[in-house]
């Protein structure tokens, strides 16, 4: 839900959404359905490789197992697959066949939803069955020149450490320009005026709620560096939005998470401003990742290269001691039943350092970062507004958090692209954002909400890192010079002449003259400045073994 002056906001009245139940049929039963159905021999055309062939999907497996209940479930019942025929289509094989498990009932009311799922979640052939979540508000190349946009002065979250992420400072490397950045939600105002230059389209779904929730999350990302307004933090990214109402009476995360992932590329930044409820459950607001087609939708598009960013939700619950209707700790890191989506997960701390977690934040071990959950200046006000000039002061909650450190993601991502051509993994992102390099919060043993990215921290690291990183064959080299590796009878790596068989004494007999070589390289090696390459170590170890031998 979103935040504006530290208050959570009435929800707006939800459309009337028919209610589905999502039900995921065992790979098991669905290989038995096949083996009875299927000749012995391949469908005419059928690849030996085709992955899935022996499974029939969950669509075909369910039209049997849904005839029996619907006398109890309305004449009206319809059944349909989880990714819908336009995804399909354009699926991979193997990345559809992840989905083909899913099914999706439609039922008349919640009451009749419930009452289906708790009946197919008992059965042995059905892995998971549950009422989908219905909608619910939202959780709360030149540098980049900030000094024309008047409220920039007001973006506190772009300052430096410990006060922001520092992306006034990353400006001079690097503004977003190569990498996609997709907001997944409910609803925007596309030709706000700080937007409009920015090009903004919509993927796929339609556009109807919480408008300006949907523009205040945008403009802090990509609010276009000019005249107006602020600036976002990343403001040449390529953005576009994927909604969560799939047409006006229909609603789904899991299959916005899957169109989305569709349509973008290894490298791009996926953000994920909702949050959910779980049947059973005695919390509120939870991530959306606790449903189980959300979770492999994420799982998907991480697999995929894709960065997720998914707000923790505004629950004021401690996720360690969450669990879902069959007691699983699924959000425990370390707990048998953890699962990991390999979504980077956002708490809200305050806007002043030291940043102590606000009050309506989940948290818990899964947390990985934090970022503003108050007083975030933006554009739009934060809420339902359609206004094109809007603007707001006061943005905030999970909702406000998420975008900062997807703004982080997207700045590191076209940093890196630019300087070696390929972006990150997703799962090498999330270790970089949440790694002890950036700002604790005040209290981390009680907060319990990650770390706020410090984007300096990160790209002087990896650019430190990178100076010292050679060749594999260097590495063994000077494992077996300071007497690491047990090198009788192995071979060393000598300069000019590639693998050498090691004398089986060298250990006993040499250990003066490693130590001096060692010493003989470090003096050569202090006259190069910078990264060292395999070609210049070369050189310093042939110039070094000379000077030794002499």
């Amino acid at each position: 839900m979103g935040m504006i002056d530290g208050k959570e906001l009435d929800p707006v009245e939800a459309p009337d959404v028919q209610r589905r139940v999502v039900v995921k049929v065992t790979d098991a039963a669905r290989r038995e359905r096949a083996l009875k159905e299927r000749p012995g021999e391949r469908r005419a055309g059928e690849r030996e490789d085709d992955v899935g062939r022996d499974m029939v999907d969950a669509f075909a497996y369910l039209g049997d197992v849904i005839a029996e209940y619907q006398d109890r479930v309305s004449a009206e019942a319809y059944l349909e697959p989880m990714v819908g025929r336009d995804e399909q289509e354009r699926l991979g094989r193997g990345r559809r066949a992840r989905f083909d498990g899913y099914a999706a009932i439609t039922v008349r009311d919640e009451a009749s939803a419930a009452e289906l799922a708790k009946e197919l979640d008992a059965r042995d052939d059905v892995e998971t069955a549950y009422v989908e979540g219905g909608p619910t508000p939202p959780p709360g190349p030149p540098p980049v020149n900030a000094g024309d946009d008047p409220r920039s002065g007001n973006q506190g979250y772009l300052d430096a450490a410990p006060d922001g992420i520092d992306a006034r400072w990353a400006w001079g490397a690097t503004d977003g320009t190569g990498i996609g950045f997709v907001d997944l939600e409910q609803g925007w105002t596309l030709n706000h005026e700080d937007l409009a230059a920015a090009g903004i389209t919509i993927i796929s779904g339609v556009s109807q709620a919480y408008h300006g929730h949907g523009t205040a999350v945008l403009g802090e990302v990509v609010a276009v560096d000019n005249a107006k307004g602020g600036v976002g933090i990343a403001p040449a990214a390529s953005a576009r939005v994927v909604s969560q109402f799939r047409t006006s009476s229909t609603y789904s995360t899991a299959a916005a998470i899957i169109s989305a992932a569709d349509a973008m590329s290894p490298g791009d930044v996926l953000l994920l401003e909702a949050q959910t409820t779980a049947a059973g459950s005695s919390t509120t607001y939870l991530p959306v990742e606790v449903e189980q087609a959300v979770f492999d939708a994420i799982r998907d598009a991480v697999d995929a290269g894709i960065v997720v960013v998914e707000a923790a939700g505004n629950g004021d619950n401690d996720l360690d001691d969450w669990t879902d209707a069959s007691g699983r700790h699924l959000l425990k890191v370390g707990d048998a039943d953890y699962r990991d989506s390999g979504a980077i997960m956002v708490g809200a701390g305050s806007s002043a350092a030291p940043h102590s977690r606000l009050s309506f934040s989940n948290h818990g071990s899964r947390i990985d970062c934090y970022a503003w959950g108050q007083n975030v200046d933006t554009t739009g006000d934060g809420w339902t507004g359609t206004s094109t000039t809007a603007y707001t002061g006061s943005f905030g909650g999970t909702s406000g958090a998420s975008p900062i450190v997807t703004g982080a993601a997207v700045l590191l991502q076209s940093w890196q692209r630019a300087r070696s051509g390929n972006p990150f993994s997703p799962g090498t992102v999330r270790t970089w954002l949440s790694s002890s390099l950036n700002t604790p919060s005040a209290d981390p043993a009680t907060d319990r909400i990650g770390v706020m990215p410090d984007l300096k921290a990160i790209f002087e690291r990896i650019e430190w890192n990178d100076r010292f990183r050679i060749d594999d064959r260097y590495v063994y080299w000077a494992l077996i010079l300071f007497g690491i590796i047990n090198d009788a009878p192995g071979l060393i790596w000598v300069p000019g002449k590639g693998p050498v068989p090691v004398d089986p004494d060298w250990r006993d007999v040499a250990a003066r003259g490693r130590r001096e070589l060692v010493a003989s390289i470090a003096r050569e090696a202090r006259a190069f400045d910078g990264r060292l390459t395999p070609k210049q170590l070369d050189r310093i170890a042939e110039k070094a073994f000379k000077t030794l031998g002499r």
